[in-house]
């Protein structure tokens, strides 16, 4: 019941913001009858991204059609909310209304464009007093959320796909969600994942988004590709290093897959190894380190909170973790902000989308990099 009440929400949240919109801005502009009328309609048409999706291109969050579509439905219903916020600021202010709705949807905008560009490459060195001699340097490239959909098409993946490979990394790691949809209609636009190269291979975990839709289907169309899949266990790219992964824990349990379990991920591995784990999502990080001797954590799922204010929400629901670095006693989390956006929001404030290029040092345990934390 809740499950069905959240995506409720998420399809149909907009059309609550018409009424309070209505209230807190068009009613007291004391517009004529007229005005008010179009106002109205306005507003309902920006309210309306989830009955759109729902009867002309799938739902929210797998939506089917036209990318400028998706993007223009999405402008208007960020201009809605931020004119309801700037509306209710400007109800305790009495400032200047005519100016709300250009702000609004200029904010929207502004979002959206963010949301939607290519990500740039961000590289960050971390030290580990207790890192292997022969890993001293070694690069690794992640991948986080990239949400390939009907909103982020071939032309997107194709670019991460370059940037990944001009790295010359040693290993690319992708930390899941790489989808919204159906095979038949996006396995041609993620195709290009399948050339990404790395010196000691790509390697990638599930996250929540590949159980939504087709996922057996999604499954098996991944297992052409080249990459392959940690599931509970570890591989050895370099005697040194042990790379282990796990499903997303929350989507594997209820679709019957793979349970996440770290412990049995590393059965195979032993004391001396440098330990990475891809998890999606990063909050259960403190008792991974604290039981499985991880040395490196890989994560995702937040998109690093979208924006300001939103962050902190996003980092309560995950561990108190939203995006960048945390030191966790002697290991590192590292949080991607995602490398892609999903369709159902694709607005990004202050929060760019990134590929991350992660370095590692034999040294003392400083690094570069945002948000450092004692977690």
């Amino acid at each position: 019941m809740a499950l069905a009440i959240l995506i409720f929400f998420v399809k149909y949240w907009s059309l609550f913001c018409v009424p309070l919109a209505l209230w807190f801005f068009v009613r007291p502009c004391r517009f004529r009858v007229r005005h008010q009328a179009y106002w109205t309609m306005f507003l309902l048409l920006c309210g309306s991204k989830g009955i759109v999706y729902e009867f002309l291109g799938g739902d929210a969050m797998a939506p089917l059609l036209p990318e400028r579509v998706i993007w223009i439905l999405n402008w208007l219903e960020g201009g809605l909310f931020f004119l309801l916020v700037f509306s209710l600021i400007w109800w305790v202010r009495k400032g200047r209304a005519w100016i709300l709705p250009p702000l609004a949807w200029g904010v929207a905008a502004w979002g959206l464009v963010n949301g939607i560009v290519y990500p740039s490459v961000h590289e960050i060195e971390i030290g580990f007093p207790e890192l292997p001699p022969s890993l001293d340097g070694y690069r690794i490239a992640q991948v986080s959320d990239i949400h390939c959909s009907s909103a982020a098409r071939r032309w997107r993946t194709e670019a991460i796909v370059r940037r990944v490979n001009a790295l010359d990394a040693d290993l690319v790691c992708l930390t899941g969600d790489y989808v919204d949809g159906w095979v038949r209609d996006l396995g041609p636009d993620l195709l290009p994942l399948g050339s990404l190269r790395a010196k000691d291979g790509v390697y990638a975990v599930r996250g929540n988004h590949e159980y939504y839709r087709d996922w057996i289907a999604w499954r098996e169309w991944f297992d052409g590709t080249g990459i392959r899949f940690l599931a509970s266990e570890c591989v050895f790219p370099r005697p040194a290093l042990a790379l282990g992964g796990v499903n997303d824990y929350g989507e594997a349990e209820r679709k019957r897959d793979v349970l996440a379990n770290v412990g049995r991920a590393f059965a195979s591995a032993t004391n001396g190894e440098f330990r990475i784990l891809l998890e999606h999502r990063p909050t259960h990080a403190r008792t991974n380190f604290a039981a499985n001797g991880i040395d490196l954590q890989l994560s995702g799922h937040t998109h690093g909170g979208i924006g300001p204010v939103v962050s902190s929400l996003v980092a309560r629901l995950n561990g108190g973790f939203v995006r960048g670095l945390y030191r966790i006693g002697g290991g590192v989390l590292y949080v991607s902000p995602g490398t892609g956006q999903w369709a159902g929001f694709p607005m990004r404030f202050f929060n760019p989308s990134e590929i991350t290029l992660i370095v590692l040092r034999r040294r003392p345990a400083t690094e570069s990099g945002p948000n450092p934390s004692d977690g």
